[in-house]
């Protein structure tokens, strides 16, 4: 089984010392800010990834519809994203 993770563009300190808030974009470039755990985050090299479901990918666009953990600020629960901004971590089953 496959988990992904968007790339996030930011992350900023949240209301609390242990919250962060994520930064990063949709397939437009729209910036979403989301207030998640700090420990939510995974960090590679520097690069910050926000744990997010994979619904659909688009055929034509390669575009990967996702389901935030939570709504963003914008309201937003499902976004699309561009191929670039996704990363698959191969998940292992206990």
């Amino acid at each position: 089984m496959a988990d992904v993770e968007i790339r996030c563009d930011d992350v900023k300190p949240g209301m609390r010392n242990s919250e962060r808030i994520a930064v990063f974009s949709d397939h437009t470039g729209k910036k979403h800010y989301i207030r998640v755990e700090a420990d939510f985050l995974s960090t590679i090299g520097g690069v910050h990834y926000l744990p997010v479901g994979l619904v659909q990918i688009d055929r034509d666009s390669g575009y990967r519809l996702v389901e935030l953990p939570h709504e963003a600020e914008t309201g937003a629960n499902r976004l699309w994203i561009k191929p670039e901004n996704i990363r698959t971590v191969e998940s292992v089953m206990s």
